[in-house]
C-alpha cells in the first residue's frame, strides 16, 4: 500500500480491514464466528482449529499487503485473489456435497467475496496504473 494512489490504497485498505478484522475475531473466538456464519459447532468439533489456521493466514496476508510497495502488493494481491477464489469454490463444493445448507454456504462464500471484490479491483488498477513520480517536496 506504500506509495499507491489514494483510491488504490483505499481499496487495499478495505480488503485488509475486512480480512484482518474477520480473521482476528476468528482467532480470538472461533466458536462465536462459527455460530455467526451458521456453522454448527457441535457437529464440527475440529472446525475451531481450522478457523484459527485460516485466521492466522489472513492476518499475516493483511499485514504484508498493508506494508507492501507496488510490486510486492501486486504479487500479494494475486495470492489473495487465488486464496479467496478457492475459498469460494470450497464453500460451494461443501454446500453441494451436503456439508452445509444453502444459508451456511452463502455465509461462507460472502466472507471471501467481501475481500475479493476490493482486492481484484485494486489488482486491476495496480496493473494498469502508470508509475507515479515521487514528490520531493519537504
Amino acid at each position: 500500500m506504500i506509495g499507491q494512489a489514494w483510491y488504490i490504497g483505499l481499496l487495499i485498505g478495505v480488503m485488509c480491514l475486512i480480512r484482518f478484522s474477520l480473521a482476528a475475531v476468528g482467532y480470538i473466538d472461533p466458536q462465536w464466528l462459527m455460530e455467526q456464519l451458521g456453522i454448527p459447532v457441535a457437529s464440527n468439533i475440529q472446525m475451531p482449529y481450522i478457523v484459527r489456521v485460516w485466521a492466522i493466514r489472513d492476518i499475516v496476508l493483511a499485514v504484508l499487503v498493508a506494508g507492501a510497495n507496488k510490486s510486492k502488493a501486486q504479487t500479494l494481491l494475486l495470492a489473495c485473489v487465488a486464496i479467496d477464489t478457492t475459498d469460494i469454490l470450497s464453500a460451494h463444493l461443501s454446500g453441494v456435497s451436503g456439508l452445509f445448507n444453502a444459508a451456511e454456504t452463502w455465509s461462507l462464500k460472502s466472507t471471501a467475496i467481501a475481500a475479493l471484490v476490493p482486492e481484484v479491483t485494486a489488482l486491476i488498477l495496480l496493473t494498469i496504473a502508470k508509475p507515479q513520480p515521487l514528490d520531493d517536496h519537504p
